[in-house]
């Protein structure tokens, strides 16, 4: 079977446009990979009516229109096909992996106290891990909530104090990331001695959404529990927790992109000047 048969026009027209938005990021950014969540983002605040809606199956454009919130669910499907039809580099575009990864730093920095980042999620690692590499941080990432596995091997690594910052999205499932994992960590008894943690949420916090504007979105709601929860946590802020905000936001609307948000945060916290020093979360295993 050729390639003619195995792609339809529509898929095509459909993978032309992801190529564009890709292309138009990179001019944006100056930046040449990004997450399918990124991508997204910078496709929901191109200016531009020019995401075709085809028809039948001879990919005829119907209507142009501006690209919208709810053409995300089929971005997978576009940009898969893109990518196989060689619209856009193979590598452009970072997915999820499945799998809890840890990336200690290549060099063994002398510090009073182990410092790590955990991540919800593990697209970002291609990302992050130049950024923790600069600064010599371990980075961690899990998928969504971390495993009795990534708990234990921490307090296997963790001999002396050490500081852990946490990114997730603003969500249901992600708002209470690092709370949640101070929880699961106390409770580990460790086979050998004391266990001194800190751990810190660094984004995305109500605080920050509002102040740099981010985007919301509808948020998925996986259970009511989660939903009254969030519910309960921005009552004192004005959004709507039928909405949430993604880390993957901040590759189109924070300078350097999701690498540029941590650069600057662990430089501030590596520095001493935390400006946020009251909103540590400290567990003390024993």
């Amino acid at each position: 079977m050729t390639e003619a048969f195995v792609y339809t026009e529509t898929d095509r027209t459909k993978s032309r446009w992801v190529a564009r938005a890709y292309q138009d990021f990179v001019k944006s950014t100056g930046r040449s990979r990004t997450t399918l969540r990124g991508l997204f983002y910078h496709a929901l605040q191109m200016k531009a009516s020019d995401y075709p809606i085809c028809g039948g199956f001879v990919g005829e454009i119907r209507i142009m229109r501006p690209y919208h919130e709810n053409d995300g669910e089929k971005l997978p499907k576009w940009m898969s096909k893109a990518r196989s039809l060689g619209f856009i580099p193979a590598d452009a575009i970072l997915e999820e992996t499945a799998g809890e990864q840890l990336f200690p730093p290549e060099i063994d920095w002398e510090r009073p106290y182990f410092l790590e980042v955990w991540v919800a999620k593990s697209a970002l690692n291609p990302l992050l891990y130049p950024i923790c590499q600069k600064y010599g941080v371990t980075l961690v990432s899990v998928n969504g909530r971390a495993s009795e596995d990534a708990i234990s091997a921490l307090h296997q690594r963790c001999r002396q104090p050490t500081i852990i910052l946490c990114l997730s999205d603003l969500s249901p499932s992600g708002a209470f990331f690092s709370s949640d994992l101070a929880s699961e960590i106390a409770k580990v008894e460790p086979s050998m001695g004391n266990r001194d943690i800190k751990l810190k949420c660094i984004g995305l916090k109500p605080e920050q959404v509002l102040d740099l504007k981010l985007p919301l979105v509808n948020a998925k709601m996986n259970s009511k529990e989660d939903h009254n929860r969030f519910k309960r946590y921005l009552k004192p802020y004005p959004i709507d927790p039928r909405k949430m905000a993604e880390l993957d936001c901040l590759e189109v609307h924070y300078p350097g992109g999701i690498a540029g948000f941590l650069s600057e945060a662990l430089a501030k916290y590596l520095s001493g000047s935390d400006p946020d020093n009251e909103s540590w979360i400290i567990q003390k295993s024993k």
